[in-house]
């Protein structure tokens, strides 16, 4: 039956993919097209789920992969959801059947990476899943999106090297080997060849994932596909990253400790630049693809302390400290698809309807769309990690088990303090921007002639945030029992105490339900006060001046503070412009002030490795002097080191 779904799930999406290509395309055909694609992830959907529920194997594993494609699946439908309605509003701007090919081959390229039973057809289909991915980012055809997709595609062809180069080394070159194949061949590889092994599979699978210092290309190719596109991609192909470094920790005989450390690194390393600039991002869907790393690396730092405490002497305490990292692993990476597939799919319909993603150009879209608004503020709490939504209780779960580290011996409990401090450091970035994203957009008052009136909302375009609003909320409710079902933690039912470590226990429903409770409070409170004292309604003092919008409060001002303390690493830089209004009175002239912020690493790391692959490009371009006895000279120098090479 498994497979049965599975074959419809590919199936609608290669049919979709030709039904796109119809001659006389109509409204229609671009319904029956996207319907086609939802009824794939519905066929995932439940392959998945009939996978989870009963012993048996999805692809090459058992029950690992079936966590994910369910994630596929269900990215899938929302998407295909969503974009009914979005993609007609930019008719002109993409090339719509070009588009949902790329899509489709998109899917089935993460489709069969999770499938995959062997080290050529994963490598096959993770090129399959890049390529197509490519499509989407230079979907517009614009230039910025030309420059985005250059960048991408040069990352992800060096991540796939990487990836390649990993697991041939641990098949010993057999491009055939299946994974079984490859974990008995790695068992007998000496501990250097491991290592090397390891770390290219880190910076390959890393790549794709958005870990510092691999990440540059995300924030510029997210933002520059079409929303539905960039759900995807940011809340599903990460996931599916994290997928094939999943499966490649499973071939090591161990993971020295050392390594582990250098995975907790860059997880943390990734966690805290992706917060701190979203922190100072203007352009909504770059702030999103910002947070994107800032998660990523949140799942990566709790995969390394999982890695690490396999790599000590057991105790029961570091047993508790992996299993809190464990399920904030789970859990995250589910919260995560549903927060930024949702948030994605909201910036994608502010952007269709206002057409600015400069949140300094937003605001009062509360005013016209109150149930929208309602859908994203329950998104950014989730992404906030704030109650009572389910992310909180996943990340109060790592705090709690990084907590317990303080018991450790001393080297230990001084790596728990400051991966404590690094993860509420960033908890507290994440806040700041999620209220300058919701609070800039959606509060005040228009700040442009656009947001001022952007006209009503479909039910395609609310219906895919909306649904993972409410799975967030059910996360929290259910999120724990569901993980000690499958042997995460302990508990004894659903509304006892799920207890994930000493010391650490919590009851998802009686938490929720205080919460609600306190907000019904202090709202049945309020209503009384109203009610027994009435409104005074009276005008804004304003000092005499007319109030406009442009005395609010904007994202850019929102984020000074950020980029004062911060100004060395976000390398914040502003720029005072003045233009005279009359020439010949200087006094009289208009001001702005204009900010602006640089990627660290891509004017340290990027830029410096750039300029040193020219100059070798133009160094190798003097060689090519046309003379044919230097060729022929190049030709035997080369066929001699074959030769000793071979010898």
């Amino acid at each position: 039956m498994i497979a049965s779904l599975v074959t419809i799930s590919f199936a609608f999406l290669a049919a979709g993919a030709l039904l796109a290509f119809v001659p006389s395309r109509t409204d229609a055909t671009h319904r029956v097209t996207y319907g086609a694609f939802a009824f794939a992830g519905v066929a995932a959907l439940f392959a998945a789920a009939w996978s989870l529920a009963a012993p048996q194997t999805l692809g090459a594993l058992p029950m690992t992969p079936a966590f994910f494609f369910g994630i596929i699946g269900a990215g899938t439908l929302l998407a295909s959801i969503y974009a009914v309605g979005y993609l007609p509003l930019y008719r002109d701007t993409y090339a719509l059947p070009w588009l949902a090919a790329a899509f489709a081959v998109f899917i089935i390229g993460m489709e069969a990476v999770v499938l995959a039973p062997s080290v050529l057809l994963f490598l096959v289909s993770w090129e399959v899943m890049s390529v197509a991915a490519y499509f989407l980012v230079i979907a517009d055809s614009s230039e910025s999106s030309l420059h985005a997709g250059l960048v991408y595609l040069i990352m992800t062809q060096i991540g796939f090297a990487a990836i390649a180069s990993g697991l041939l080394l641990l098949a010993d070159g057999a491009p055939f080997a299946t994974w079984p194949m490859v974990a008995q061949t790695a068992s007998h590889l000496s501990p250097p060849e491991l290592a090397i092994a390891f770390v290219l599979l880190l910076i390959g699978f890393g790549s794709k994932a958005g870990l510092v210092p691999f990440h540059q290309w995300l924030p510029h190719a997210h933002p520059q596909a079409p929303s539905h596109a960039s759900a995807l991609l940011s809340g599903v192909m990460l996931k599916v990253a994290l997928f094939g470094f999943l499966v490649s920790l499973s071939f090591f005989p161990s993971i020295p400790l050392p390594l582990a450390a250098l995975v907790i690194a860059l997880g943390l390393l990734s966690a805290f630049f992706g917060a701190l600039h979203a922190a100072v991002e203007d352009d909504l869907k770059r702030l999103l693809a910002w947070s994107s790393i800032e998660n990523m690396g949140l799942i990566f730092s709790a995969l390394g302390v999982v890695l690490a405490v396999a790599a000590m002497p057991s105790s029961p305490l570091s047993a508790a400290v992996a299993a809190g990292a464990a399920v904030f692993v789970v859990l995250h990476t589910l919260n995560h698809f549903l927060f930024k597939s949702g948030l994605f799919f909201a910036a994608g319909t502010i952007a269709a309807k206002t057409h600015t993603r400069d949140l300094d150009a937003l605001g009062g879209l509360a005013a016209r769309w109150p149930f929208f608004s309602g859908v994203v503020l329950a998104l950014s709490l989730s992404a906030a990690a704030l109650p009572p939504l389910g992310t909180f209780f996943g990340e109060w779960v790592y705090l709690q088990s990084l907590a317990l580290g303080f018991a450790a011996p001393m080297p230990l409990a001084v790596v728990a303090l400051v991966m404590l401090g690094t993860i509420g450091l960033v908890g507290g970035l994440s806040i700041f921007a999620f209220s300058k994203l919701f609070s800039t957009a959606f509060l005040g008052r228009a700040r442009s002639a656009r947001a001022e009136n952007p006209g009503t909302l479909s039910p395609s375009l609310i219906i895919p945030p909306l649904v993972g609003a409410v799975a967030l909320m059910g996360s929290s409710l259910l999120a724990f029992p569901l993980l000690s079902s499958i042997g995460a933690a302990s508990a004894r039912s659903i509304f006892s105490d799920t207890t994930i470590a000493p010391g650490a226990a919590m009851n998802a429903w009686l938490v929720s339900g205080l919460l609600v409770a306190a907000l019904g409070i202090v709202f049945l409170g309020r209503r009384a006060l109203v009610s027994a004292r009435g409104v005074r309604v009276t005008g804004t003092w304003d000092c005499g001046a007319p109030l406009s919008p442009r005395m609010e409060q904007t994202a850019t001002g929102f984020a000074a503070p950020i980029r004062f303390f911060f100004r060395a690493i976000v390398l914040a830089r502003k720029e005072f412009i003045v233009e005279p209004v009359v020439a010949s009175n200087p006094w009289i002239a208009e001001r702005q002030l204009l900010w602006s912020v640089a990627s660290f690493w891509e004017r340290f790391f990027y830029q410096p490795i750039s300029a040193l692959v020219l100059r070798a490009a133009r160094t190798m371009r003097s060689l090519q002097s046309g003379v044919v006895q230097l060729y022929l000279l190049f030709m035997l120098v080369a066929l001699i080191l074959v030769l000793v090479i071979a010898l």
